[in-house]
């Protein structure tokens, strides 16, 4: 799965300069998230789901990361797409004001 804040751009499982394994976007803010307390922790200072926050365990790990989800700004709103995206007039897409929101509204078109 490939991610992209319209800054930075990254796979699942890539790492960063500091070697830590790069998950998925954060599902609030949409920074590259890393594992953590079998869970997960934000990379941006200001998110909830901050590494800075002390909290020990911040949340489980969604599951739209490992299912060939991509999720990217387009326009200053979040897309969801399939791996298999052509263009959003042959393809299936969720758009949202953070990237929970676009991959909910991806998934309601498939149900």
């Amino acid at each position: 799965m490939k991610y992209s804040t319209g800054k930075t751009v990254w796979r699942f499982g890539e790492h960063n300069n500091n070697g830590d394994t790069l998950l998925g976007p954060c599902p609030t803010c949409g920074t590259p998230c890393i594992s953590y307390g079998g869970g997960f922790r934000c990379l941006a200072l200001n998110c909830q789901k901050s590494f800075i926050n002390p909290s020990p365990f911040v949340g489980h790990k969604p599951t739209w990361w490992e299912e060939a989800i991509n999720v990217y700004i387009d326009g200053g709103v979040w897309c969801a797409v399939y791996d298999d995206f052509v263009n959003l007039q042959e393809s299936m897409s969720g758009f949202g004001g953070t990237p929970q929101d676009a991959v909910d509204k991806l998934l309601e078109k498939v149900e």
